[in-house]
């Protein structure tokens, strides 16, 4: 069944990051994060592309050696098999939107 989703309702917390499952279903999932400034997601691979939505704040997307600035509004997908990782500049929240896949 559909629901309106208040994506403002996840916090900032004391430690660095803070995530919420929007929807997880067969299919795919999406989750709200909210970083702290100097917070830092490591380089990684995924299987299936992703792709990052940011909504608060600024964040440094790296995908493979190259490091794109993303702001509020902007969003960037994370090809599959390429290293990827991301560090927030300021206070960011971001939604991730993923295939489902195993690690």
């Amino acid at each position: 069944m559909s629901k309106i989703i208040n994506l403002k309702n996840i916090e900032y917390t004391t430690d660095t990051t803070n995530r919420k499952i929007v929807f997880d279903n067969e299919q795919s999932s999406l989750t709200l994060f909210a970083f702290k400034a100097g917070t830092k997601r490591e380089l990684h691979c995924d299987e299936k592309d992703e792709v990052t939505q940011i909504i608060e704040g600024l964040a440094d997307v790296t995908i493979g050696d190259k490091v794109y600035r993303l702001k509020a509004g902007e969003m960037i997908v994370m090809p599959a098999r390429i290293p990827h990782g991301l560090r927030a500049v300021e206070d960011t929240k971001m939604l991730l939107l993923r295939p489902k896949h195993t690690h």
